[in-house]
């Protein structure tokens, strides 16, 4: 199966990059397992992200042990937190930080939220969480794309940064919060595929 898994993503990503512009850093692609436009590959790490909303409600240690050989995300692995603020710089966020309505880094924060899925939404506004495989004392760090009010101005709060994020326990499980989970993107033998 993840031999499967593999090839058809291989053959799907090297058939989207054929036809993209030379800057376009996170592209759509199709998962068996979870359907279409279920990834967001990132091109210049060679990542493929699954989206938060396949994982949403689910604690780490329900997600990790499907990532066990026959579970659900099997051939997934966690991100951890940098390689979660490597997916911002890609997506054109320029970084952790509040973000106004009007800021540059806002329209890059809506469009990776497009991509991996919002697992929440404040006010009409997607918001979207992830447990990624970082740890912490008491738990695991959770980066994000946080919607919020600050001084009464609508604010995306970018976060990734262990210390300066939220962390949940190994065992707590939200609705509104999904899993940071990837899987490399094989290069293929067969260019022509």
């Amino acid at each position: 199966m993840r031999m499967i898994h593999h090839t058809t993503l291989a053959a799907l990503v090297s058939l989207l990059l054929t036809g993209l512009p030379a800057k376009a850093n996170l592209i759509e692609a199709n998962d068996p397992r979870f359907g279409l436009n279920s990834l967001t590959v990132d091109t210049t790490t060679g990542l493929a992200w699954l989206d938060l909303t396949a994982s949403a409600g689910l604690s780490y240690q329900q997600v990790l042990a499907d990532t066990q050989p026959g579970g659900i995300f099997s051939g997934f692995r966690f991100a951890k937190a940098p390689e979660v603020l490597t997916l911002y710089a890609s997506a054109g966020i320029p970084g952790p930080g509040n973000y106004p309505g009007s800021a540059p880094g806002d329209q890059a924060i809506l469009n990776l939220i497009s991509l991996v899925g919002a697992t929440s939404f404040q006010d009409g506004n997607p918001e979207t969480l992830g447990i990624s495989g970082t740890s912490e004392t008491f738990g695991r760090v959770v980066p994000g794309l946080d919607f919020l009010y600050v001084s009464g101005v609508p604010t995306y709060a970018v976060t990734g940064v262990p210390g300066q994020t939220l962390v949940y326990g190994e065992a707590t499980s939200f609705p509104t919060v999904g899993s940071w989970l990837v899987s490399p993107v094989p290069e293929s033998a067969d260019s022509s595929i």
